[in-house]
């Protein structure tokens, strides 16, 4: 896997030797970075279900100013510490925990997050539904206002209405879809 645009664009990660993990398709995170590119430049991005930290580096690679990962699998968080060693990015980024209970907690001093990248396992997604989902940020403050969350599911489900957020983009990527949110009004667009 590689750093697809950007400043590091070319430069290889390291990838989890693990079942748990279903990297972002370098195509998808092209697509995904297209259409974020507008709102990217300074953003704090957050990655959820970081696995290796392709997304999240990907973000800083084209503009961000920083970006926050998180990852609940040991073996998983190693390698993304790793990677996050390699591109000279404070390891300190990445935290070793649940995704939703790392958001119950009171936020870093660094967020909230413009942009908020959510991609749970299928499964995971498909029982936490992406309302709830939603929802958990809104209440936790999480998403800076007119901020955005990008979701990547499976490309089978369409989303559905979310609280306080407006459906900006939906696209499918074979068997992936992403969607970007904008909370707040209807008006804001990326």
């Amino acid at each position: 896997m590689r750093i697809t645009g950007g400043a590091w664009r070319g430069r290889t990660l390291l990838i989890p030797k693990s079942d748990a993990v279903r990297p972002t398709q370098d195509r998808v995170r092209e697509a995904l970075f297209n259409l974020l590119r507008p709102v990217l430049g300074g953003a704090r991005f957050l990655d959820l279900f970081a696995g290796s930290g392709a997304v999240g580096l990907e973000a800083l690679s084209q503009g961000a100013a920083s970006a926050d990962f998180v990852e609940r699998d040991r073996t998983v968080h190693a390698t993304l510490v790793r990677n996050l060693a390699a591109f000279g990015v404070d390891p300190a980024h990445a935290f070793l925990a649940d995704a939703e209970a790392w958001l119950a907690r009171p936020l870093p001093p660094h967020g909230p997050w413009d942009v908020v990248f959510a991609d749970p396992p299928y499964r995971l997604g498909e029982a936490l539904g992406a309302a709830a989902f939603a929802e958990g940020l809104l209440r936790r403050g999480a998403l800076a206002p007119g901020g955005i969350l990008a979701l990547e599911s499976d490309g089978a489900s369409p989303p559905g209405p979310l609280p306080g957020m407006t459906l900006l983009r939906d696209r499918r990527y074979g068997k992936t879809r992403l969607t970007l949110h904008r909370l707040g009004a209807p008006e804001a667009s990326a």
